[in-house]
């Protein structure tokens, strides 16, 4: 288990030591007079956006004061471009370097395995100039989709423990680069969607001792033990049960040997399934989500939005009505309750984007957002790994009303082994920090919710 020594070291080395060494290599600092520093600019922008995540210049410039270095809204505003870009880029690839993990006293199920690993990312849009560096997915107008990067993380459900925030081109396929070829230990168990495998990937997974689990797309092929080829719909259809638990094989010329489960769902449950997948999603227009820039709309113009059409293959809308997984787990491992069970569990990666996105602001395009998600997940560990129950919630509050204690910490104004102590110890136990009580002037400028952006 990760020590709240370990914490405040990682923050001291990434946060000062790293980002001092690497402000010459990167171009950021060229006169060794520079008040707004490598390091101060990394607290600066971390901290400033993790405790306000849509924050401004000037609210910028009141975390900085805080650190002891008072600069003009424009000196902070000049600091931003291709160098300082790629200060945070490395000091991101530094912090996922760091290996934190919680308490190891995970459930009996997940300890079956040599760790329970999930696995999924998302798609930024970036400004169309930097379509050089991150091409994008493209769109429905030539504006539309010209940059975008795409990001990836691996959780340990046991642990806790982060692998990534992974970077890639928006334009990049998921089953690609350092976060598909990131090893996994064997005996563990590998949790993502079907776009992650291909058979050969399946079979190579499960020749190096590693188990892995999936849902079944509509049209998997599968050939049963006497020889017949069946499709997913007419092998459940001649089911006459409420529960598959049969051995299969997939693709018609690799004949990978595969453990194939599915459950009936009630009849309303697919219902709300099949109405889900054919409904029209209206929302905002997407696009990237510039920084202090506020858009003007005449009033008597109409907010434009977007309209999103879902059509569903009938094969699809058919299989709605069955929870269906593929998996390499033997029957005498993993039972039909208990691999469900681990298929839900996904859903704890898609609460993190959701908490990402939310709260962190990490679509709204900043550079240093991911590195403060990172440390968010960092003082979850220390505390909440193992009270699902209130994790997200208290990760919520330390992005939003914890990193000013931080700041204190790293700017060397406490020891930030109190500091992280004091900010895990609140998240444990839900108490927030009266911050009307004792605390130093420089908590003062950069501890307010909100500041004037003029």
């Amino acid at each position: 288990m990760s020590s709240i020594s370990q914490v405040a070291d990682a923050l001291k080395r990434v946060l000062t030591t790293r980002a001092k060494e690497l402000e010459r290599e990167t171009g950021f600092v060229e006169r060794s007079t520079a008040q707004l520093d490598g390091p101060i600019f990394a607290q600066t922008t971390v901290f400033g956006w993790m405790d306000t995540p849509e924050a401004s210049y000037p609210q910028l410039r009141h975390v900085a004061a805080s650190l002891g270095v008072p600069v003009s809204t424009q000196a902070v505003e000049q600091r931003f471009g291709v160098e300082s870009a790629a200060l945070l880029r490395e000091l991101l690839q530094e912090a996922v370097g760091e290996v934190l993990s919680s308490e190891a006293s995970a459930p009996e199920l997940l300890s079956r395995f040599n760790g329970v690993y999930v696995q999924d990312g998302t798609v930024i849009t970036l400004p169309p100039e930097l379509r050089d560096e991150w091409r994008g997915c493209g769109g429905s107008t030539p504006e539309a989709g010209q940059s975008g990067m795409r990001v990836q993380i691996r959780l340990d459900l046991a642990q806790g423990g982060m692998q990534g925030p992974w970077l890639q081109e928006g334009r990049a396929a998921e089953r690609s680069g350092e976060a598909h070829e990131a090893p996994l230990p064997e005996g563990c168990l590998y949790n993502v969607d079907a776009g992650y495998f291909t058979l050969a990937e399946m079979r190579a997974h499960g020749q190096a001792g590693r188990y892995w689990v999936t849902s079944a797309r509509a049209g998997t092929l599968l050939i049963d033990e006497r020889g017949q080829s069946w499709d997913l719909v007419s092998l459940l259809g001649a089911q006459r049960g409420d529960e598959v638990d049969v051995q299969v094989y997939l693709g018609k010329r690799e004949r990978l040997p595969v453990r194939l489960i599915a459950r009936r769902v009630s009849p309303e449950q697919a219902e709300r399934r099949r109405a889900n997948a054919n409904r029209s999603v209206e929302g905002k227009a997407k696009g990237v989500q510039r920084p202090n820039v506020r858009k003007h709309r005449p009033a008597d113009s109409k907010r434009i939005r977007q309209r999103k059409h879902r059509k569903t293959g009938k094969a699809r809308l058919q299989l709605l009505g069955w929870t269906i997984l593929i998996t390499n787990v033997p029957q005498a491992l993993l039972s039909i309750d208990e691999a469900l069970v681990l298929a839900r569990c996904r859903w704890q990666i898609e609460l993190c984007w959701k908490l990402w996105k939310q709260v962190g602001k990490v679509d709204t395009w900043r550079s240093a957002k991911l590195l403060g998600c990172l440390i968010t997940h960092w003082l979850t560990l220390l505390e909440c790994w193992q009270a699902p129950n209130r994790s997200t919630v208290k990760a919520r509050q330390v992005m939003q009303w914890m990193a000013p204690v931080l700041a204190l910490g790293v700017a060397g104004v406490v020891p930030l082994e109190m500091m992280v102590q004091r900010t895990s110890s609140s998240m444990a136990t839900g108490c927030t920090v009266n911050a009307r009580r004792k605390r130093p002037a420089a908590y003062q400028l950069i501890a307010q919710p909100k500041l004037n952006s003029s």
